[in-house]
């Protein structure tokens, strides 16, 4: 398979990802929603780094990559906003599945915290598939 074909499947699942986030949000589970925002923003930069031939890591957090690799495709400030959502949203990954040692995971999120993470999902799936319509 081609890896324009992988990353447009990535990008398509990360699509289907942000819809179950945004249905997480209505149900008012907010710590879902976050944990479901960083599951498709991380599929769909890996399916940029696809498209590029990059080898991404196999690790939750992708953003220096992002930034050391397509420096030169994409507008560097939007690349670097779109490496720091990806990161926080990849510290927040475990507490929001897990919760703390102090508080359940449902304790840790409000709505704005959710809120927030589907604004900047839809921010670096949207970059993505500008991205790909230019290839």
């Amino acid at each position: 398979m081609r890896n324009i074909d992988i990353a447009r499947s990535y990008v398509k699942d990360a699509g289907v990802i942000l819809e179950e986030a945004e249905d997480s949000l209505r149900k008012g589970h907010h710590h879902r929603t976050i944990r479901k925002c960083q599951e498709g923003i991380e599929l769909a930069l890996k399916g940029l780094l696809r498209l590029k031939g990059i080898e991404y890591p196999k690790s939750h957090k992708i953003g220096k990559v992002l930034v050391e690799t397509l420096k030169g495709d994409i507008d560097i400030a939007i690349l670097q906003r779109a490496a720091d959502i990806s990161d926080q949203l990849a510290i927040d990954r475990e507490p929001s599945f897990y919760g703390s040692e102090d508080l359940p995971a449902e304790e840790l999120y409000d709505r704005e915290d959710a809120e927030e993470s589907i604004r900047n999902a839809r921010f670096v799936i949207n970059l993505v598939n500008e991205f790909l319509s230019g290839v």
